[in-house]
């Protein structure tokens, strides 16, 4: 749900969305009356989250349990060396005309790719505009801190197919910013998607090809 989630504050790739974030369709924060469990699966042609370069292409699997505005779910992907799973819960409803949710995620690594880090999440989206943030911190043993605020506008309500956004990171050791435009669609109940950005050259990166970089990213995603 989360993924969901962020691909209505904040359209991207896995996660898309991919996030992730994986380029499944926008919808409400405020789920339906009742419960139900769905399932998702998509492929990327590269990684990269919030502006930060993952790895070469991947594919995904996450399942999501929703019950009112209650959400819990997982996603897991593969890496350039072993795996990415992570596990989240929240709560979404609308309020004086806007939509918001609460939550946290926790993100794990098989075979050390990155140090695993937890975070609480917040957003709230209103008409095209929404504004997505996020406080974690890295399980190492300094316990560094971190902050990624964005904000986002479809353009779907002038006629175009496109969201524009802009990120920023901050903390202890985690800076830079990030700039997207995303298009997404459904062909034979397939979403398909496609993300071009730029990254700022003090982004958080493990190389310096992946900093001050354009990136651009196709998606394709089917939920059941």
């Amino acid at each position: 749900m989360i993924k969901k989630l962020m691909s209505k504050f904040l359209p991207a790739v896995m996660v898309i969305t991919m996030s992730v974030p994986f380029a499944v369709a926008s919808e409400s924060a405020v789920a339906e009356e009742g419960s139900s469990v769905s399932y998702n699966v998509g492929y990327m042609s590269d990684y990269w989250y919030r502006g930060v370069f993952q790895s070469e292409s991947a594919v995904s699997f996450g399942a999501d349990y929703e019950n009112g505005g209650f959400y819990l779910g997982t996603w897991w992907a593969d890496v350039d060396t072993g795996l990415e799973h992570d596990y989240y819960a929240g709560y979404g409803f609308s309020a004086m005309g806007a939509d918001l949710y609460f939550g946290a995620t926790g993100y794990y690594y098989t075979d050390n790719f990155d140090s695993d880090y937890e975070e609480v999440n917040m957003g709230i989206a209103m008409g095209a505009v929404s504004v997505d943030h996020s406080t974690g911190k890295y399980k190492t043993a300094t316990n560094d801190s971190y902050q990624y605020t964005s904000v986002s506008l479809a353009l779907d309500g002038v006629g175009l197919p496109l969201t524009l956004a802009v990120g920023a990171w901050g903390g202890d050791t985690l800076k830079g910013n990030v700039w997207t435009v995303d298009y997404s669609t459904t062909l034979s109940g397939v979403d398909v998607g496609l993300q071009v950005g730029k990254n700022s050259e003090g982004i958080t990166a493990s190389a310096a090809k992946y900093k001050d970089t354009t990136f651009a990213v196709f998606t394709l995603g089917y939920s059941f």
